[in-house]
């Protein structure tokens, strides 16, 4: 029995590290997508920051360029009217968790870069280098955070660097492939109820919520993949673009510690390793821009993620224990927008852009590390042409989410995964402000 005890809640430290890398896409990849959602970035709008989407929108640039960006998340996941209990199978005046059933916020407001370059050495072939940081979630709660035993830190970034060459075989079409390097760092931490481990255990003194310790998970590993597309320009006025990023395989290993743990369970609950192989989703990308005139030109695109992929996380043992799996099932979702671009001077054009950007997180298996929502964008931005040599790119979004909500059941075996951190019930309000400053040196 305790060795079920410890492999569903070393197995919830696994999942969730790993479901936070899976499960939070971050899209900010430059300041002068960010202007118009991203519309027609697969088609090479609005520069060759659009390389992160698809490598084939290389030779549609001429010369050597560089482009930096670095763009302000400034999300924010509100909890309200949060309720825990315990299982029933404990003593009824056990059963509530304590804590605040309001919390306003648990995330940080991080800065993405993105690093692009963009060299020619003929007119036909062109290479680029592109460095991002595509997935991401930061959420820290405080000790006494009512859904504790579900998550207090989560702590997980992934860094992308990935050269490219694109060729040109005509006036109509481009060709890009890319390979893709990825490191994953993260830091996961959750309280254990060893109180309510000790009541179930039938060890005399033990309580739910009497001796409360915190287990941390710190991992890393590197991950390999590929991109690819190419674009179709029909007609000096409008050209399509379609990109592919392949799906990856994280192999997380790293360590688990417990800080105290009480007698008798500091002979069981040991610190040690764990490893854990997951998917992260292909997505596919196509989009269009359109010059309608001189200076105004339409943009839209739409991407597709196959989130479906995450159906099961796999966890093994260091110590020899058998695997443990959970049940994902999450859903594919779908990215949409559509914008625009004034160009009212030489040196001064507008953007604006819609989008509408559905979560892969169904009710069911929402949990306060992943509290995601379907999302709503209204973006604006401007570029300022300095010189012939040199851009500067402002772009600003407001994302509304809807109003989620969030019910993690206890169950009533030890065998359930939340049996020991208790049920948990609420709400969550997702949105974000997001501001991005890049600038753009041409040679």
């Amino acid at each position: 029995m305790t060795k079920r005890v410890l492999s569903s809640l070393t197995l919830f430290l696994a999942m969730a590290s790993t479901a936070s890398a899976s499960g939070f896409m971050l899209r900010e990849q430059s300041a002068s997508g960010l202007g118009n959602a991203f519309a027609g970035a697969s088609a090479g709008a609005p520069d060759i920051s659009s390389l992160f989407w698809n490598p084939a929108v290389l030779p549609l640039f001429q010369g050597g360029e560089v482009s930096l960006s670095g763009s302000w998340i400034g999300i924010h996941m509100d909890l309200s009217g949060a309720a825990g209990s315990r299982s029933p199978v404990f003593q009824p005046s056990s059963r509530p968790i304590s804590g605040p059933p309001d919390l306003p916020n648990a995330t940080s407001q991080p800065i993405l870069p993105g690093i692009y370059a963009h060299w020619a050495p003929n007119d036909k072939v062109h290479l680029g280098l592109s460095v991002n940081v595509p997935f991401g979630l930061v959420t820290n709660y405080p000790d006494d955070f009512i859904g504790r035993y579900h998550g207090l830190r989560t702590d997980l970034k992934t860094y992308d660097i990935a050269p490219s060459v694109a060729f040109r075989a005509n006036d109509a079409w481009t060709f890009g492939v890319a390979f893709v390097a990825r490191k994953a760092d993260a830091t996961l931490s959750n309280a254990v109820d060893f109180g309510a481990i000790g009541n179930a255990l039938g060890v005399p003194g033990f309580t739910p919520g009497s001796a409360d310790r915190v287990a941390t998970l710190k991992g890393d590993c590197w991950a390999y993949g590929y991109k690819a597309g190419f674009t179709y320009q029909p007609s000096t006025d409008l050209r399509f673009g379609v990109g592919y990023q392949g799906k990856t395989t994280l192999k997380v290993k790293g360590n688990i510690t417990y800080d105290t743990v009480p007698a008798p369970f500091n002979t069981t609950f040991v610190n040690g390793g764990g490893a854990a192989d997951v998917n992260l989703p292909a997505t596919a990308s196509a989009g269009f821009t359109w010059q309608v005139t001189p200076t105004f030109s339409l943009q839209g695109e739409a991407a597709w993620t196959g989130w479906s992929d995450f159906k099961e996380l796999r966890v093994k043992f260091a110590s020899g224990q058998p695997d443990s799996a959970v049940d994902e099932s999450w859903k594919d979702s779908w990215f949409v927008s559509v914008g625009t671009l004034c160009r009212i001077s030489p040196e001064w054009a507008f953007r604006f852009g819609l989008a509408y950007d559905r979560s892969p997180v169904d009710n069911a298996h929402r949990t306060p590390r992943i509290p995601d929502a379907d999302r709503k964008w209204v973006s604006a931005g401007v570029s300022w042409t300095v010189s012939k040599m040199t851009t500067v790119d402002f772009g600003a979004t407001q994302i509304f989410g809807q109003q989620v909500p969030l019910g993690q059941v206890s169950g009533v075996s030890q065998s359930d995964p939340n049996f020991f951190r208790g049920g948990l019930t609420g709400s969550y309000k997702v949105g974000a402000t997001i501001i991005a400053l890049g600038a753009k040196f041409r040679f």
